[in-house]
């Protein structure tokens, strides 16, 4: 039995990194037993991944192929045109794939946005017979669609990482259901030399990416929250504050890269010389991780940021704008105020919440020494579930 990730892109995205690296930990099998499909060998091989899976290069296009296959797809806008599209760089990838592996679909969040290559290939995949899990996911009901809702019935198992899914396809009737923790929780932080600031253990680690900001900019409602918290922390406490990349994608044009966004931080507060960058290029998820564990408290809006920090019992706040962060955060126990919505978030909401985590540092960090070493084995659960 073989295994095959078809959504993993690179690690561009630490996220889909760490996605990667824990779930080849639960699959306990060597790397030449699981396949990834990869935007970026290079990278990926940089970051470490080549010991855990088989690299397999994305395909890339011609410039002819490409445009041919967008003007197909706009002068014949049908659902078999649409799947053809989406499915088509794929299509030496799935090939390999036989009856008796198994296709692991990690993208997370990928059903939290437009119908896309997901639903597309799990139909074709559903159609030949093989095995298909959708794999620590998360969606809500105000991301379905007639597409979606048809393909979650097609998988073979969908396992959830937070409640509020689970219980949300418990309601359409679903059945091939499971409820464990996000695969990048059984991972172990990576030591490296840390930067001097961090050294004195009175730091406040920062994630601030351009979808809690609607873009590139901090000249929106939230950003102005976003500086005003700083703006607090530098002027009440001795704080040192760490903006911590955790996304460098500018791919085709979408530009996520959160090192755009520390930057502008940086130039728009100034504060060297208490205002940080994590400089990540050379960091690769479990880095990062070790990192954020030596913060006395975390704010992200990235979630498998987020992550490190509760793996590393760290006081969070997340900044969340979807059913993920906030599920996330209910399984763990954790009050409601450290979750905050950043598209739905009232002047002074982020600021109220970051002295609620203050107030309450001490025993939120208790409280996730406590119920995290469980948690986290819980998710070894699915090795079970898949093999059987």
């Amino acid at each position: 039995m073989k295994y095959y990730f078809p959504i993993h892109l690179d690690a561009g995205n630490r996220g889909c990194e760490a996605i990667a690296r824990g779930s080849a930990l639960l699959v306990d099998e060597p790397a030449q037993h699981i396949f990834s499909y990869c935007r970026n060998v290079d990278l990926d091989t940089q970051m470490g991944l080549a010991e855990y899976v088989t690299l397999v290069p994305c395909r890339r296009e011609s410039f002819l192929v490409d445009k041919f296959l967008a003007v197909v797809n706009k002068l014949f806008r049908t659902n078999r045109t649409k799947a053809w599209r989406q499915i088509y760089p794929y299509r030496s990838f799935l090939r390999r794939i036989t009856k008796d592996d198994v296709v692991l679909f990690t993208g997370g969040d990928m059903l939290c946005y437009d119908d896309n290559e997901v639903i597309y290939t799990n139909n074709w995949l559903h159609e030949r017979g093989i095995r298909t899990v959708l794999w620590g996911c998360s969606m809500g009901p105000e991301n379905q669609t007639k597409e979606k809702l048809k393909t979650l019935s097609r998988f073979s198992l969908i396992y959830t990482r937070e409640s509020l899914t689970y219980e949300y396809f418990q309601s359409l009737g679903l059945k091939n259901l499971c409820l464990l923790p996000d695969p990048a929780f059984v991972l172990q932080e990576q030591p490296f030399p840390l930067p001097a600031y961090l050294e004195n253990n009175d730091v406040v680690g920062m994630n601030i990416s351009n979808f809690v900001m609607d873009g590139m900019s901090l000249d929106n409602p939230f950003g102005q929250e976003v500086l005003s918290l700083i703006d607090h922390i530098l002027r009440e406490t001795s704080s040192h504050i760490m903006l911590v990349p955790h996304v460098t994608w500018n791919v085709g044009g979408v530009n996520q890269d959160d090192r755009q966004m520390a930057r502008l931080i940086s130039q728009r507060v100034g504060r060297p010389d208490r205002l940080h960058v994590l400089d990540i290029d050379a960091l690769n998820y479990c880095q990062i991780r070790y990192a954020i564990g030596h913060c006395q408290l975390f704010i992200g809006a990235r979630t498998h940021a987020v992550i490190s920090a509760y793996s590393m019992c760290v006081p969070a706040l997340a900044l969340g704008y979807s059913i993920k962060s906030r599920g996330i955060a209910k399984d763990l126990g954790l009050d409601e105020r450290l979750v905050v919505d950043s598209k739905n978030c009232p002047p002074g909401t982020l600021l109220r919440s970051y002295s609620y985590l203050v107030e309450n540092r001490e025993t939120i960090r208790r409280h996730l020494q406590d119920v995290m070493p469980e948690y986290k084995l819980r998710a070894y659960q699915i090795r079970d579930m898949i093999k059987g």
